[in-house]
């Protein structure tokens, strides 16, 4: 039906056009047969031809329509043999009263309604008839059955528009998390492997040999990253039936004590103090250690091979980060990258968790960041 509506040769829907056809082929037939006894025919042909065909054009031109088909009504009441009472002039009555209640606003919907009920009640007294009050609850019954439907479509409409936006909604929020996961995975793993490039092309230079340490931890670190990126895309272009289990973990506070020793074979002189953090959500999991890899990987890129601490603990019911780096060396750092994303997306995946952060210059010229993330209740549990 939806397809039916939606298909319009020359500009008229199909199922307007094939009604109107119907009612005038059962209007002119009768009449030319003379199963329908309205005379003169040079009167009652032409307005019974002209009303049927005139059905088609009710939704584009409602109000226009009814006014002429009540008008040749009350005609054919005066110049003919009395007021039409054949079958077609009923449905195409009844067809205009539910067309200008669902398709017209308040006001016009209101005059279609009393051009279509006061044509009826003019013929009824021209005609010395006495259906006035059959009329009133017919035509009055369906043009409120219009109404009715309209009102229902305006709910469809704004309930299926809202559903769009908050499809449009959720999928700028996906896209801003997934950007955020791109740029921890990227930056961290590049940033490495900047550093590692740097040491292995002086390495080159005075003895190749040592080389091979700085290979392996760009080796390592571009693995990392493809792995996580391939993770990514991966959760993509899944489908919505497939088993969760085929998917790689997220990283997690167990991923920390790797995460502090890539940075410490990559040369960054880097002390650590990861606490027993105890149960936790994966979400809260994945924003740990996110924030952790953005914290060391800021400090290397800004700072460069300076010394610098991490502490995770969880105290007060909440976990607690802290990244401190000294005042920078400039060695090895890595250009064209001063945008602050990086500490953009640490704010924004804390404040996301009900968290806070403090990041600033320390007294002594160097930089601190710390993260505080709270544990929600379902996360607590006695940690042996």
């Amino acid at each position: 039906m939806e397809l039916l509506r939606a298909r319009r040769p020359g500009g008229l829907p199909v199922l307007d056009t094939v009604l109107a056809v119907v009612l005038c082929v059962l209007a002119v037939g009768g009449l030319v047969t003379g199963a329908v006894d309205e005379h003169p025919l040079v009167v009652t042909l032409p307005i019974a031809a002209l009303s049927t065909v005139l059905v088609a054009w009710r939704t584009r031109f409602p109000l226009p329509v009814a006014a002429l088909i009540a008008g040749m009504a009350i005609a054919q009441t005066v110049l003919a043999n009395g007021e039409s009472r054949s079958l077609w002039s009923l449905v195409v009555f009844l067809v205009m009263s539910y067309t200008v209640g669902a398709e017209c606003d308040e006001g016009t919907a209101l005059l279609g309604l009393g051009m279509t009920m006061g044509s009826q009640f003019l013929c009824q007294w021209l005609d010395h008839g006495s259906d006035y009050p059959f009329d009133a609850l017919v035509f009055g019954g369906v043009w409120l059955f219009g109404r009715g439907t309209r009102s229902w479509r305006k709910r469809a409409t704004y309930a299926e528009q809202h559903r769009h936006d908050l499809a449009r909604i959720a999928v700028a929020d996906e896209r801003t998390r997934i950007a955020r996961e791109l740029h921890d995975v990227v930056a961290h793993g590049l940033s490495v492997i900047a550093v590692q490039a740097d040491a292995a092309e002086a390495a080159l230079q005075k003895d190749p040999g040592l080389a091979a340490a700085p290979m392996r931890a760009i080796r390592s670190s571009a693995r990392d990253a493809l792995g996580d990126m391939r993770q990514l895309l991966h959760v993509l272009r899944a489908d919505e039936d497939e088993p969760v289990d085929v998917l790689a973990p997220a990283r997690g506070i167990a991923d920390l004590p790797r995460l502090v020793a890539e940075m410490q074979e990559s040369g960054a002189p880097l002390t650590a103090e990861l606490g027993r953090l105890g149960s936790l959500s994966s979400g809260t999991e994945l924003t740990v250690y996110r924030v952790v890899q953005e914290g060391l990987t800021n400090a290397r890129k800004h700072a460069g091979d300076v010394p610098a601490s991490l502490r995770v603990v969880r105290e007060d019911g909440q976990i607690c980060i802290e990244v401190v780096n000294s005042p920078t060396g400039r060695t090895h750092v890595i250009p064209g990258d001063s945008s602050g994303l990086g500490l953009v997306g640490v704010r924004e995946r804390a404040l996301a968790a009900g968290g806070r952060v403090e990041s600033g210059q320390t007294s002594d010229g160097g930089f601190r960041l710390a993260v505080w993330l709270p544990v929600h209740d379902t996360e607590e549990m006695v940690v042996p």
